[in-house]
């Protein structure tokens, strides 16, 4: 699997510090039943933890009418992969 990478910058106290990063691609969102607005969860590196995410919160049950989507991620315009995922070029 290839991940992008990302820059992020973290300013303390006059100190610069550039490291890179894994992007989050993969974006559990969610939405009552009957809305058209979706709310961001949380955001993961790998599918599996999306999907493991997703589970854990479908089975706690917390509001009745919630449903669970996971967005990915399919193009950083700022660091273009040409090959997806599973390895096919695009």
């Amino acid at each position: 699997m290839s991940l992008q990478n990302g820059t992020w910058v973290d300013i303390k106290k006059g100190e610069i510090k550039m490291e890179n990063k894994e992007v989050k691609k993969y974006m559990v969102m969610s939405k009552f039943k009957g809305q058209d607005r979706f709310i961001l969860e949380k955001q993961f590196i790998n599918r599996h933890s999306a999907d493991y995410y997703a589970e854990l919160m479908t089975n706690e049950k917390d509001y009745a009418d919630i449903e669970y989507f996971l967005f990915e991620q399919s193009v950083a315009y700022n660091n273009k992969d040409t090959v997806d995922d599973d390895g096919i070029p695009f």
